[in-house]
């Protein structure tokens, strides 16, 4: 275990390290047959998470239907006129099957609120094995021309962790596919712009965590197999833009937040590296020693300075200050 950890890092990780969860080598069958109970009980679970950061965090929540799509609007309630005339918009994870703007979302909505003085709009985007892929850009695509109805792009950020994370990438490649402005940043949260893992990092983590090893094509029995289908080709843009010079060479400034523990790690930093390459403004940001969507953790230090650079990414490219934090309540 890394030492530079923090020490409640350490706890987090070991403790994560011991569990065992029998759900991590099951296949997509088996996974289909629970996923009813798995959203139910990551719902339940949510609930007293979101309950901790509503007494942190000084934010109003509102549920809102933008464009046939609902979403929770997410409204701190101290912010200055100019943070009053920007918003991020929030793409939850979940794997593309379970989680809500109401679980996951609020778990990065509500910190990032607080923190930058935007509204944050957290995304209820339609899931697999209901709904395939593009059904879930398409929602982002929906919401995105409702909020252009009242901020302008360069005042717009879209960001999302994990299953949102890689949303994130696909949907600004719907964006430029629909010739829509791009929004003035984006943040891939333990995700990249591959949908696929195809790099070391997920070798290494999944020998680390005793979890199963992806084939050659970087093909799992995952979760996201139940959205995206047996027809995608992962090569294509619309599913993984880091194969597609043209659609990165549209990327707005891109934050990607990922960790050494993390099966991302590879994609991120492959996806960092192309879109640098390509002269496009992006920054990466790796933490030793923790694992996927650390920063949803809120109370250790590592996630508070993880946010702390979220907000002063998107403060920076959406024309503000850099913002001041209180410590959380």
């Amino acid at each position: 275990m890394s030492e530079y950890l923090s020490p409640a890092a350490r706890a987090h990780v070991a403790a994560d390290v011991a569990r065992v969860n029998p759900l991590d080598k099951a296949d997509n069958a088996s996974l289909l047959k629970q996923l009813p109970s798995i959203r139910a009980d990551t719902e339940r679970w949510a609930e007293g998470v979101i309950a901790q950061l509503r007494t942190r965090y000084a934010v109003e929540i509102t549920p809102e239907t933008w464009n046939g799509v609902p979403v929770l609007r997410v409204e701190p309630r101290t912010r200055t006129p100019e943070q009053a005339k920007r918003m991020l918009i929030e793409l939850h994870g979940g794997s593309f099957v379970m989680g809500s703007a109401a679980s996951f979302g609020l778990m990065e909505a509500i910190p990032l609120a607080a923190m930058t003085g935007m509204i944050v709009v957290a995304v209820d985007y339609r899931m697999g094995p209901e709904h395939h892929f593009p059904a879930a850009s398409e929602d982002v695509a929906a919401v995105y021309r409702a909020a252009l109805k009242t901020y302008a792009p360069e005042r717009i950020g879209l960001f999302g962790c994990s299953a949102g994370g890689v949303l994130t990438g696909e949907s600004l490649a719907w964006f430029a596919k629909e010739t829509l402005p791009m929004p003035a940043a984006a943040g891939l949260f333990c995700a990249a712009g591959d949908a696929r893992y195809r790099g070391d990092s997920r070798t290494v983590v999944a020998a680390v965590n005793d979890a199963l090893l992806p084939d050659k094509a970087g093909a799992l029995p995952i979760w996201e197999d139940l959205y995206y289908g047996d027809n995608v080709d992962f090569h294509d843009p619309l599913v993984s833009p880091v194969f597609s010079d043209a659609v990165l060479q549209q990327f707005p400034p891109t934050l990607f937040l990922t960790a050494t523990r993390a099966a991302e790690l590879s994609n991120a930093a492959y996806t960092h590296a192309r879109l640098v390459d390509l002269g496009r403004e992006s920054d990466l940001h790796v933490w030793d020693g923790l694992g996927h969507a650390f920063h949803l953790t809120n109370a250790l230090p590592e996630s508070q300075q993880a946010l702390r650079v979220a907000a002063r990414f998107f403060s920076k490219h959406l024309g503000l200050p850099p913002p001041t934090f209180a410590a959380p309540r």
